[in-house]
Protein backbone atom coordinates (compact mmCIF):
# COMPACT_ATOMS: atom_id res chain seq x y z
CA UNK A 1 0.00 0.00 0.00
CA UNK A 2 2.84 2.37 0.91
CA UNK A 3 4.62 1.55 -2.35
CA UNK A 4 1.45 2.28 -4.35
CA UNK A 5 0.99 5.63 -2.59
CA UNK A 6 4.62 6.54 -3.23
CA UNK A 7 4.25 5.70 -6.92
CA UNK A 8 1.10 7.87 -7.17
CA UNK A 9 2.88 10.78 -5.52
CA UNK A 10 5.85 10.37 -7.87
CA UNK A 11 3.55 10.28 -10.91
CA UNK A 12 1.72 13.42 -9.71
CA UNK A 13 5.03 15.18 -9.25
CA UNK A 14 6.17 14.26 -12.76
CA UNK A 15 2.87 15.52 -14.19
CA UNK A 16 3.23 18.82 -12.36
CA UNK A 17 6.76 19.20 -13.67
CA UNK A 18 5.65 18.49 -17.22
CA UNK A 19 2.79 21.03 -16.98
CA UNK A 20 5.17 23.56 -15.50
CA UNK A 21 7.59 23.06 -18.36
CA UNK A 22 4.68 23.28 -20.83
CA UNK A 23 3.55 26.63 -19.41
CA UNK A 24 7.07 28.04 -19.50
CA UNK A 25 7.82 26.85 -23.02
CA UNK A 26 10.02 29.36 -24.80
CA UNK A 27 8.34 31.19 -27.67
CA UNK A 28 10.48 31.08 -30.85
CA UNK A 29 11.74 34.42 -32.12
CA UNK A 30 9.93 33.90 -35.43
CA UNK A 31 6.60 33.65 -33.56
CA UNK A 32 7.42 36.75 -31.53
CA UNK A 33 8.15 38.65 -34.73
CA UNK A 34 4.78 37.67 -36.19
CA UNK A 35 3.09 38.62 -32.93
CA UNK A 36 4.71 42.06 -32.93
CA UNK A 37 3.76 42.54 -36.57
CA UNK A 38 0.18 41.61 -35.65
CA UNK A 39 0.14 44.16 -32.85
CA UNK A 40 1.44 46.86 -35.20
CA UNK A 41 -1.25 46.05 -37.77
CA UNK A 42 -3.92 46.03 -35.03
CA UNK A 43 -2.91 49.51 -33.85
CA UNK A 44 -3.08 50.73 -37.45
CA UNK A 45 -6.61 49.34 -37.78
CA UNK A 46 -5.55 46.65 -40.27
CA UNK A 47 -7.35 43.82 -38.50
CA UNK A 48 -7.23 41.33 -41.39
CA UNK A 49 -3.45 41.57 -41.48
CA UNK A 50 -3.29 41.41 -37.68
CA UNK A 51 -5.28 38.16 -37.66
CA UNK A 52 -3.05 36.72 -40.36
CA UNK A 53 0.07 37.52 -38.30
CA UNK A 54 -1.42 36.16 -35.05
CA UNK A 55 -2.34 32.93 -36.85
CA UNK A 56 1.19 32.67 -38.16
CA UNK A 57 2.50 33.19 -34.62
CA UNK A 58 0.42 30.34 -33.15
CA UNK A 59 1.36 28.04 -36.01
CA UNK A 60 5.00 28.49 -34.97
CA UNK A 61 4.21 28.47 -31.24
CA UNK A 62 0.97 26.50 -30.60
CA UNK A 63 0.97 27.45 -26.89
CA UNK A 64 1.30 31.20 -27.51
CA UNK A 65 -1.68 32.27 -25.36
CA UNK A 66 -1.13 36.00 -25.82
CA UNK A 67 -1.28 35.65 -29.61
CA UNK A 68 -4.66 33.89 -29.32
CA UNK A 69 -5.86 36.66 -26.99
CA UNK A 70 -4.95 39.42 -29.44
CA UNK A 71 -6.40 37.41 -32.29
CA UNK A 72 -9.65 37.48 -30.33
CA UNK A 73 -9.35 41.25 -29.96
CA UNK A 74 -8.92 41.63 -33.71
CA UNK A 75 -11.98 39.46 -34.43
CA UNK A 76 -13.96 41.44 -31.83
CA UNK A 77 -12.96 44.66 -33.60
CA UNK A 78 -14.48 43.15 -36.75
CA UNK A 79 -17.62 42.22 -34.74
CA UNK A 80 -16.99 38.54 -35.56
CA UNK A 81 -17.95 37.42 -32.07
CA UNK A 82 -18.01 33.70 -32.85
CA UNK A 83 -14.39 33.73 -34.04
CA UNK A 84 -13.42 36.04 -31.18
CA UNK A 85 -14.91 33.63 -28.63
CA UNK A 86 -12.97 30.72 -30.10
CA UNK A 87 -9.72 32.68 -29.99
CA UNK A 88 -10.25 33.73 -26.37
CA UNK A 89 -11.11 30.15 -25.42
CA UNK A 90 -7.86 29.00 -27.03
CA UNK A 91 -5.97 31.64 -25.04
CA UNK A 92 -7.56 30.31 -21.83
CA UNK A 93 -6.78 26.72 -22.84
CA UNK A 94 -3.11 27.65 -23.22
CA UNK A 95 -3.01 29.82 -20.08
CA UNK A 96 -5.81 29.12 -17.60
CA UNK A 97 -4.70 32.04 -15.42
CA UNK A 98 -5.19 34.71 -18.07
CA UNK A 99 -7.89 36.76 -16.33
CA UNK A 100 -8.09 39.31 -19.15
CA UNK A 101 -8.99 36.55 -21.64
CA UNK A 102 -11.91 35.53 -19.42
CA UNK A 103 -13.04 39.18 -19.23
CA UNK A 104 -12.79 39.59 -23.01
CA UNK A 105 -14.70 36.32 -23.51
CA UNK A 106 -17.38 37.50 -21.07
CA UNK A 107 -17.84 40.74 -23.00
CA UNK A 108 -18.19 38.91 -26.30
CA UNK A 109 -20.70 36.52 -24.76
CA UNK A 110 -22.62 39.54 -23.45
CA UNK A 111 -22.76 40.95 -26.99
CA UNK A 112 -24.15 37.58 -28.12
CA UNK A 113 -26.75 37.66 -25.31
CA UNK A 114 -25.25 34.54 -23.75
CA UNK A 115 -25.72 36.08 -20.34
CA UNK A 116 -25.21 33.08 -18.06
CA UNK A 117 -22.03 32.14 -19.89
CA UNK A 118 -20.84 35.74 -19.64
CA UNK A 119 -21.44 35.77 -15.88
CA UNK A 120 -19.44 32.55 -15.56
CA UNK A 121 -16.56 34.03 -17.57
CA UNK A 122 -16.48 37.23 -15.51
CA UNK A 123 -16.59 35.21 -12.29
CA UNK A 124 -13.71 33.03 -13.51
CA UNK A 125 -11.65 36.21 -14.00
CA UNK A 126 -12.52 37.35 -10.47
CA UNK A 127 -11.52 33.95 -9.08
CA UNK A 128 -8.09 34.41 -10.68
CA UNK A 129 -7.79 38.11 -9.85
CA UNK A 130 -10.11 39.46 -7.11
CA UNK A 131 -9.13 43.00 -8.13
CA UNK A 132 -10.39 42.57 -11.70
CA UNK A 133 -12.40 45.81 -11.95
CA UNK A 134 -13.56 45.13 -15.52
CA UNK A 135 -14.97 41.75 -14.51
CA UNK A 136 -17.15 43.26 -11.77
CA UNK A 137 -18.29 45.94 -14.22
CA UNK A 138 -19.10 43.23 -16.77
CA UNK A 139 -21.23 41.36 -14.24
CA UNK A 140 -23.01 44.60 -13.40
CA UNK A 141 -23.79 45.15 -17.08
CA UNK A 142 -25.26 41.67 -17.46
CA UNK A 143 -27.39 41.95 -14.33
CA UNK A 144 -28.61 45.39 -15.47
CA UNK A 145 -29.68 43.95 -18.84
CA UNK A 146 -31.46 41.15 -16.98
CA UNK A 147 -33.20 43.77 -14.79
CA UNK A 148 -31.64 42.27 -11.67
CA UNK A 149 -30.87 45.73 -10.37
CA UNK A 150 -29.85 44.84 -6.82
CA UNK A 151 -27.21 42.42 -8.11
CA UNK A 152 -26.16 45.03 -10.66
CA UNK A 153 -25.68 47.58 -7.87
CA UNK A 154 -23.63 45.08 -5.86
CA UNK A 155 -21.21 44.46 -8.71
CA UNK A 156 -20.99 48.08 -9.87
CA UNK A 157 -20.18 49.10 -6.29
CA UNK A 158 -17.45 46.47 -6.18
CA UNK A 159 -15.98 47.82 -9.42
CA UNK A 160 -16.13 51.42 -8.20
CA UNK A 161 -14.27 50.48 -5.01
CA UNK A 162 -11.34 48.92 -6.85
CA UNK A 163 -8.24 50.59 -8.24
CA UNK A 164 -7.64 52.43 -10.44
CA UNK A 165 -10.29 54.94 -9.45
CA UNK A 166 -10.01 56.86 -12.69
CA UNK A 167 -10.39 56.29 -16.40
CA UNK A 168 -13.27 55.19 -18.61
CA UNK A 169 -14.02 51.88 -16.87
CA UNK A 170 -14.37 53.73 -13.56
CA UNK A 171 -16.70 56.24 -15.20
CA UNK A 172 -18.77 53.47 -16.76
CA UNK A 173 -18.97 51.67 -13.41
CA UNK A 174 -20.27 54.84 -11.74
CA UNK A 175 -22.71 55.37 -14.60
CA UNK A 176 -23.98 51.79 -14.34
CA UNK A 177 -24.33 52.16 -10.58
CA UNK A 178 -26.34 55.35 -11.03
CA UNK A 179 -28.64 53.81 -13.64
CA UNK A 180 -29.30 50.73 -11.51
CA UNK A 181 -30.00 52.86 -8.41
CA UNK A 182 -32.42 54.94 -10.48
CA UNK A 183 -34.30 51.80 -11.47
CA UNK A 184 -34.57 50.93 -7.78
CA UNK A 185 -36.07 54.35 -7.06
CA UNK A 186 -33.03 55.54 -5.11
CA UNK A 187 -32.90 58.81 -7.01
CA UNK A 188 -30.57 60.92 -4.86
CA UNK A 189 -27.96 58.15 -4.72
CA UNK A 190 -28.40 57.71 -8.47
CA UNK A 191 -27.79 61.42 -9.04
CA UNK A 192 -24.64 61.32 -6.90
CA UNK A 193 -23.17 58.37 -8.82
CA UNK A 194 -24.15 59.73 -12.24
CA UNK A 195 -22.76 63.19 -11.45
CA UNK A 196 -19.46 61.63 -10.33
CA UNK A 197 -19.30 59.57 -13.54
CA UNK A 198 -19.23 62.75 -15.64
CA UNK A 199 -15.66 63.41 -14.44
CA UNK A 200 -14.43 60.29 -16.23
CA UNK A 201 -16.58 60.01 -19.37
CA UNK A 202 -14.89 61.29 -22.52
CA UNK A 203 -17.45 61.60 -25.29
CA UNK A 204 -20.18 64.21 -25.41
CA UNK A 205 -22.72 61.54 -26.32
CA UNK A 206 -21.90 59.65 -23.12
CA UNK A 207 -22.29 62.79 -21.05
CA UNK A 208 -25.57 63.68 -22.75
CA UNK A 209 -27.10 60.31 -21.84
CA UNK A 210 -25.99 60.75 -18.22
CA UNK A 211 -27.37 64.29 -17.96
CA UNK A 212 -30.69 62.99 -19.28
CA UNK A 213 -30.93 60.43 -16.47
CA UNK A 214 -29.83 63.00 -13.88
CA UNK A 215 -32.64 65.25 -15.11
CA UNK A 216 -35.17 62.43 -14.88
CA UNK A 217 -34.14 61.63 -11.30
CA UNK A 218 -34.31 65.28 -10.23
CA UNK A 219 -37.77 65.45 -11.79
CA UNK A 220 -38.84 62.41 -9.78
CA UNK A 221 -37.63 64.23 -6.65
CA UNK A 222 -39.59 67.34 -7.76
CA UNK A 223 -36.36 69.38 -7.80
CA UNK A 224 -37.39 71.08 -11.00
CA UNK A 225 -34.70 73.77 -11.29
CA UNK A 226 -32.00 71.08 -10.95
CA UNK A 227 -33.82 68.91 -13.48
CA UNK A 228 -34.06 71.75 -16.01
CA UNK A 229 -30.35 72.48 -15.62
CA UNK A 230 -29.50 68.82 -16.25
CA UNK A 231 -31.76 68.64 -19.31
CA UNK A 232 -30.13 71.79 -20.74
CA UNK A 233 -26.70 70.22 -20.24
CA UNK A 234 -28.01 67.13 -22.00
CA UNK A 235 -29.11 69.18 -25.01
CA UNK A 236 -25.75 70.97 -25.09
CA UNK A 237 -23.95 67.63 -25.45
CA UNK A 238 -26.47 65.46 -27.31
CA UNK A 239 -26.15 64.33 -30.91
CA UNK A 240 -28.80 61.60 -31.08
CA UNK A 241 -32.38 62.70 -31.69
CA UNK A 242 -33.66 60.14 -29.17
CA UNK A 243 -31.64 61.70 -26.35
CA UNK A 244 -32.57 65.23 -27.39
CA UNK A 245 -36.23 64.23 -27.48
CA UNK A 246 -36.02 62.72 -24.01
CA UNK A 247 -34.58 65.94 -22.59
CA UNK A 248 -37.15 68.10 -24.37
CA UNK A 249 -40.00 65.90 -23.17
CA UNK A 250 -38.71 66.09 -19.59
CA UNK A 251 -38.48 69.89 -19.79
CA UNK A 252 -41.99 70.07 -21.24
CA UNK A 253 -43.35 67.97 -18.38
CA UNK A 254 -41.86 70.41 -15.86
CA UNK A 255 -43.16 73.49 -17.66
CA UNK A 256 -46.61 71.88 -17.86
CA UNK A 257 -46.62 71.35 -14.07
CA UNK A 258 -45.52 74.97 -13.60
CA UNK A 259 -48.37 76.22 -15.79
CA UNK A 260 -46.00 77.53 -18.47
CA UNK A 261 -48.09 76.25 -21.35
CA UNK A 262 -46.30 77.93 -24.25
CA UNK A 263 -42.90 76.67 -23.08
CA UNK A 264 -44.33 73.19 -22.54
CA UNK A 265 -45.77 73.09 -26.06
CA UNK A 266 -42.48 74.34 -27.53
CA UNK A 267 -40.51 71.49 -25.93
CA UNK A 268 -43.14 68.85 -26.70
CA UNK A 269 -42.86 69.95 -30.34
CA UNK A 270 -39.09 69.46 -30.18
CA UNK A 271 -39.60 66.01 -28.66
CA UNK A 272 -42.07 65.09 -31.41
CA UNK A 273 -39.29 65.40 -34.01
CA UNK A 274 -38.09 61.96 -32.93
CA UNK A 275 -40.41 59.19 -34.11
CA UNK A 276 -40.09 57.29 -30.83
CA UNK A 277 -41.39 60.26 -28.83
CA UNK A 278 -43.76 61.61 -31.48
CA UNK A 279 -47.00 59.98 -30.34
CA UNK A 280 -46.59 60.81 -26.65
CA UNK A 281 -45.49 64.38 -27.37
CA UNK A 282 -48.31 65.09 -29.83
CA UNK A 283 -50.87 63.74 -27.35
CA UNK A 284 -49.57 66.16 -24.68
CA UNK A 285 -49.69 69.05 -27.17
CA UNK A 286 -53.29 68.22 -28.03
CA UNK A 287 -54.18 68.10 -24.33
CA UNK A 288 -52.65 71.53 -23.71
CA UNK A 289 -54.17 73.17 -26.78
CA UNK A 290 -57.66 71.74 -26.26
CA UNK A 291 -58.12 71.22 -22.53
CA UNK A 292 -61.91 71.41 -22.71
CA UNK A 293 -62.00 68.52 -25.17
CA UNK A 294 -60.62 66.19 -22.48
CA UNK A 295 -62.71 67.47 -19.57
CA UNK A 296 -65.23 64.97 -18.30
Amino acid sequence: MKIRTALLLLLSGLLLLSFSGFAQEEIPNEAKMDFNAGNKAFKEGRTDLAIEKYKSAVEKAPNFALAYYWMGNAYKKQKDYVAASKAYQMAIEKDSNMAKAYIALGNVQRYQRKYNQALNSFQAAINIDPSAKKAYWGKGEVYYIQEKYEKAVENYRAAVGLEPQNGLIHGNSLKGLGLALKELGQHQEAIDALTESLKFLRRKSQKAAVYLKIGDSYRELKKYSNALSAYKNCLANARKSLVKAGANFGMAEIYKKQGKTSLAIKHYQEAAKDRRWKQAAEYEIEMLKNPDKYTY
